[in-house]
């Protein structure tokens, strides 16, 4: 293992990066075999080309058997704690941060070839190269990037050392989520699926509080009477889409009476309700604009990213009655996605609207291209959380709406 010490970080990217392809290619479906494989040599007088290098397996016609290396083993002796790295809950778009601890649990110091996250949504520290004496350990950090939505993400790390052919994975985990949350946080309405169900609302801290409306409409509790029980850190709601109007919301609004949790959003996946994506204005992130408890007569200011803008964004418009908007300022900003342009939006109410609002808003370009999308709050009369419902359900006896008619 001496010998490697003074190897340079690119030697080390450039071998691993070849031991993860190749392992990546028996760990996939199939045989993997080829008939256009080389035939095998069998000279035994040929001489290894670096003494140095690493084997790759050649069993699938890929290696070049002139190459001689060092042969691979099984696991590496190391112990990772702690194996799966929890970050807990976290509020949307907030990246988490957190690290495990690679043990050498071997009597030889080992070396790190690389740690490769599987996906762009978490950050490494650069470990490739970096030696764990015997009984000794070194931390992995890795953050987590944030999402606009909520739900469960989940992302791994993969860690491969010199000499072994099998890969460590540290999974991690998190839960994107405000402080009270629904479980499920989505509900998939595709092609007439689950339009009725049941949704359970809980306050992560356990404290109690009340739900004041499912958006707009009176709630329809399970095994609770808000007449007589007292309120509770836990609630099952019984939804029916046939009993919302149309056109069905892409998000939910529960409208709660916690000060810190005025509302919180159920995604409704459904034909309607899924984005369409313009490729000369494409907007970044996760199309979730929420506005939270606006006083009634006041205004929220927030920010649209587009990562495409194929001509200036002229205006933006509301397409509801019940708020406009008005875009106050545009601004461009040099990423490691590449550029992107943010818009500041304002949207102010109506002046006597009341309730949980869900707008469709859309930016349009000078040459005509248009991005819609969608923003919801409750607007309170005092500004103060749960203003209860200010919709009547839909007849049960209308039956089911065809999707068509149903956006």
């Amino acid at each position: 293992m001496r010998r490697f010490i003074g190897m340079t970080s690119a030697i080390h990217r450039q071998r691993a990066a070849l031991l993860l392809a190749a392992l990546a290619t028996l760990g996939g479906c199939g045989d993997g075999s080829s008939t256009n494989a080389p035939e095998k040599t069998t000279d035994a007088t040929v001489k290894p080309m670096n003494p140095d290098a690493v084997v790759l397996p050649d069993a699938r016609g890929t290696a070049d058997p002139r190459v001689v290396q060092t042969a691979l083993t099984d696991s590496p002796p190391v112990e990772i704690i702690p194996k799966v790295l929890d970050f807990g809950f976290i509020p949307p778009n907030q990246d988490a941060e957190g690290s495990v601890k690679i043990f050498n649990r071997g009597t030889e110091p080992l070396m790190i070839l690389a740690a490769e996250p599987s996906c762009k949504c978490t950050t490494l520290s650069d470990l490739g190269g970096t030696i764990i004496p015997p009984g000794e350990s070194v931390d992995l950090a890795a953050e987590l990037e944030g999402a606009p939505n909520t739900g469960p993400k989940t992302a791994s790390v993969k860690v491969l050392f010199d000499g072994y052919s099998v890969v460590e994975v540290v999974d991690l985990k998190a839960e994107i989520t405000l402080p009270i949350r629904a479980i499920p946080p989505h509900i998939n309405a595709v092609r007439n699926q689950n339009r009725q169900g049941r949704i359970v609302v809980e306050a992560i801290d356990g404290e109690p509080f009340s739900i004041c409306s499912f958006h707009g409409l009176p709630p329809t509790y399970l095994a609770f009477d808000p007449a007589t029980d007292e309120p509770r850190s836990q609630y099952i709601l019984s939804f029916d889409l046939d009993r919302l109007p149309a056109p069905f919301p892409r998000y939910l609004v529960i409208e709660t009476d916690r000060p810190e949790t005025p509302m919180i959003d159920v995604y409704l996946r459904h034909e309607t309700t899924m984005p369409k994506p313009n490729k000369n204005l494409r907007m970044a992130g996760g199309f979730r604009f929420p506005l939270g408890l606006i006083k009634q007569g006041s205004f929220v200011d927030f920010e649209v990213q587009f990562d495409t803008v194929s001509a200036p964004i002229a205006t933006v418009i509301s397409e509801s009655p019940d708020c406009r908007a008005q875009m106050l300022s545009i601004t461009t900003e040099e990423t490691e996605d590449g550029i992107m342009t943010l818009v500041e939006i304002r949207v102010t109410p109506a002046s006597d609207y009341v309730g949980v609002l869900y707008a469709s808003i859309s930016a349009m370009t000078s040459d005509g291209q248009v991005a819609p999308f969608h923003v919801f709050g409750v607007v309170s009369p005092d500004g103060e959380p749960c203003v209860g419902p200010t919709r009547e359900p839909l007849s049960p006896s209308a039956g089911p709406r065809p999707a068509s008619a149903s956006g």
